[in-house]
């Protein structure tokens, strides 16, 4: 009867340390931007875009629309030139009004592309699109497809 009753506590705690830990980046995944995303796989290291964003519309947003490698929420360099200048304008502009409506222009998730994500673009005019994880190294290379 002991040796039930101590299995069966023995059985309680290690399922409420497992269920403890559940959804949880493990301390060797580093997480920096805290989107239980480990940044190893993180597509947007700098930017808090995966499921535990408190934003409805950035939860689980590691969208890459172009499959770049480069996550929506951090890349801006639709023509794949290894930065946002003035030749991404015009996609974006398009998108913004309309006439040629680009997913990869969403920035942050929310179905459209709006002032909002020309923040986005504007903050990231000049530079290379946002850092992905090491895990995904395919992304250092202009004009491929990268996907994890």
């Amino acid at each position: 009867m002991k040796l039930k009753l101590i299995m069966l506590v023995s059985l309680f705690a290690f399922g409420f340390a497992l269920s403890a830990n559940a959804g949880s980046v493990l301390d060797s995944e580093l997480d920096g931007t805290g989107d239980s995303v480990p940044d190893q796989y993180d597509n947007c290291v700098d930017v808090d875009n995966g499921p535990t964003n408190t934003s409805a519309s950035q939860q689980d947003n590691q969208v890459d629309s172009d499959n770049d490698g480069y996550g929506n929420a951090c890349d801006t360099d639709y023509n794949q030139d290894g930065a946002t200048s003035t030749l991404d304008f015009p996609t974006f502009l398009n998108s913004f009004t309309g006439v040629t409506p680009a997913s990869e222009t969403d920035h942050n998730g929310d179905g459209s592309t709006t002032t909002l994500d020309f923040t986005t673009f504007f903050g990231a005019f000049t530079s290379p699109p946002g850092a992905p994880g090491p895990g995904l190294a395919c992304a250092n290379l202009i004009g491929t497809t990268c996907t994890p």
